[in-house]
């Protein structure tokens, strides 16, 4: 004997009630994971921008933190260098008892410099951050590199 259609039809209102629950649960993980993609690629491209400063100042020694700066700015990452004063370039020159010194204009063979790159990430964020179950998102993303110069 076949079943009701009233039995069938609460069968069917039961599964889109239990899709509905899921997929609002799905979609809440999937905009976090896509706003942690985002955070990574941030922080990857702010590591590989300090790796580029580093290289750069090691190989040229008559080079400033505002060359460094320049070059970072128009070979980096445009994740992390299209906004305009997101990102901050520092760099100090290290002594052999790593104590930093000033930088001068020309620096001796195995010099130490130390590049470091700090990008403020609040222009990635899209989703509220303390609404979700508490998580908050990294803003300030650092990265150091260290090189000699040669």
């Amino acid at each position: 004997m076949p079943p009701k259609p009233f039995i069938r039809a609460r069968r069917n209102g039961q599964a889109m009630v239990e899709f509905a629950l899921i997929a609002t649960l799905a979609l809440v993980v999937l905009l976090v994971g896509i706003q942690f993609a985002l955070i990574g690629q941030a922080a990857l491209a702010v590591s590989q921008a300090s790796y580029l400063g580093a290289r750069y100042a090691s190989v040229n020694s008559n080079a400033l933190q505002s060359d460094v700066a320049s070059k970072i700015n128009s070979q980096g990452s445009p994740t992390i260098t299209s906004p305009a004063n997101a990102l901050t370039v520092t760099m100090t020159c290290l002594d052999s008892s790593n104590k930093s010194i000033a930088c001068t204009a020309s620096r001796t063979f195995g010099e130490q410099v130390s590049v470091g790159v700090t990008y403020n990430a609040t222009s990635k964020i899209f989703l509220p951050s303390n609404t979700l179950m508490g998580l908050k998102f990294p803003t300030n993303l650092t990265a150091t590199e260290n090189a000699m110069t040669e």
